[in-house]
């Protein structure tokens, strides 16, 4: 069952009466929610800046969400083939040897089916059931359908293993860690690729940013929590790095920001107070749009589909013709922009580390 929608100031320190979570990363109690998002409270620790959806939805809700038909399409996994081979490649720089290696969410195969041409012995885990399929009868890879704690593998059998897009979906990411730790060989490498807390994109669109989602994503790492948690897991980090991965461009971002901006300024003017949204989604740009007309009306006001639709499509359409020229603006000041997205800009967090022992 969905968790009730919580009323809070943003920034205001949970009273100690609430229910709270000790923190993943350092344990601490002491939060302040940042708000709530589709019905989930997300908060965040005062102690070490971990963000997260409080009080962790149960296995049985979040069974009952991805049945119901949350999956990465087929063609925008594929379109992002050239990536993870690249993510291949930086992972030899850990492991010039290559060995065995896992992946973690497999999904469809293509990191695998990339890490085989390079010379990787692979196998894989994957708990939906299209997705593994595809990478066994089309790809004729060893992936198993289920979660990690449920899959035939042996204990330090493995000399990588790599999760992109994972351990931010997952009920307990400190003990899917550990899991990893104890699957790899002494010295084995780990891979990891999560959403960027602190990247530009969140930081100026807040509880609409893509990425923002629960439940799909529970933990939201940054720079300095993920490493901490890495290492309380048994490995030493070795590299920490932000790309923009599917994130959008810094000057598109810009934009969506200027226009939550002028759309509260125009509720403030006319003496209203902006009631709670859902975000209305473009997958093909990963842009993330709230509802202006919901966020203008009156508290308590029933705003016709008509309006809401009209007011939204409107705004759609800005940013749609917008697309090309933030890209082409993104192209031109590349080397300007990359440099700020490796510095901790970047929506994506890429993080290698060796296992101790």
């Amino acid at each position: 069952m969905v968790p009730e929608a919580v009323t809070a100031i943003p920034g205001a320190v949970a009273a100690p009466s609430d229910p709270v979570e000790s923190c993943l990363v350092c344990g601490g109690v002491r939060t302040e929610r940042r708000f709530v998002q589709r019905g989930y409270p997300v908060d965040r620790c005062i102690d070490c800046g971990l963000q997260f959806v409080t009080p962790t939805p149960s296995a049985a809700e979040l069974a009952a969400y991805y049945d119901r038909g949350y999956a990465v399409p087929l063609e925008r996994y594929a379109a992002a083939g050239h990536r993870n081979a690249a993510r291949i490649a930086e992972l030899e720089r850990w492991r010039p040897e290559r060995g065995r290696l896992l992946e973690v969410g497999a999904s469809y195969g293509h990191s695998l089916a990339a890490a085989r041409e390079r010379g990787w012995d692979v196998v894989g885990v994957e708990l939906s059931p299209t997705a593994s399929e595809h990478a066994r009868s089309q790809l004729g890879l060893t992936v198993h359908t289920c979660a990690l704690a449920d899959a035939p593998l042996a204990q330090g059998r493995f000399d990588a293993v790599i999760m992109w897009h994972v351990l931010e979906h997952v009920r307990d990411p400190r003990d899917e860690l550990l899991r990893l730790a104890g699957l790899l060989k002494p010295g084995g490498i780990l891979g990891l690729r999560v959403p960027n807390i602190d990247s530009f994109g969140a930081r100026i669109a807040g509880q609409w940013w893509p990425w923002m989602c629960p439940p799909a994503h529970l933990w939201f790492f940054s720079r300095t929590t993920l490493p901490r948690l890495v290492d309380a897991c048994g490995f030493d980090v070795k590299q920490v790095a932000t790309l923009r991965g599917d994130g959008n461009n810094l000057y598109q971002y810009a934009l969506m920001a200027a226009g939550n901006g002028l759309n509260d300024l125009r509720v403030r003017l006319l003496g209203r107070e902006p009631a709670r949204a859902e975000p209305v989604q473009r997958a093909e740009a990963k842009t993330t749009i709230p509802s202006a007309a919901a966020r203008s009306a009156d508290p308590g006001a029933e705003v016709s589909p008509q309006e809401a639709s009209g007011l939204l499509q409107k705004w759609l359409e800005i940013l749609t013709r917008a697309q090309p020229v933030t890209n082409a603006m993104a192209r031109g000041t590349r080397w300007v922009v990359e440099p700020l997205e490796r510095r901790g800009w970047g929506d994506e967090l890429l993080l290698y580390a060796r296992r101790r022992g």
